[in-house]
């Protein structure tokens, strides 16, 4: 585990051992804790007929369980 620091205007940074390569980052409350997701340089456009609303409920779902899965192996370390 990497402790990051927030400082006064709740700016965090992040240690270079994360080689944390994005520029921008989503953040997904979960619980107490927060999902920080990289978004990359370039974005691929795709065409799907579901919803903008029920894909970004999906990927929620997906970030929850792959934090909820990356804090279980962490618990067991």
């Amino acid at each position: 585990m990497v402790l990051a620091k927030v400082d006064a205007q709740r700016r965090i940074y992040i240690p270079k051992e994360l080689a944390f390569k994005a520029e921008k980052a989503i953040i997904v409350p979960f619980g107490t804790s927060f999902l920080l997701i990289p978004v990359p340089e370039k974005i691929i456009e795709i065409d799907v007929k579901t919803s903008i609303q029920e894909l970004k409920q999906r990927a929620e779902e997906k970030g929850k369980d792959e934090a909820a899965l990356k804090m279980k192996k962490h618990e067991q370390n």
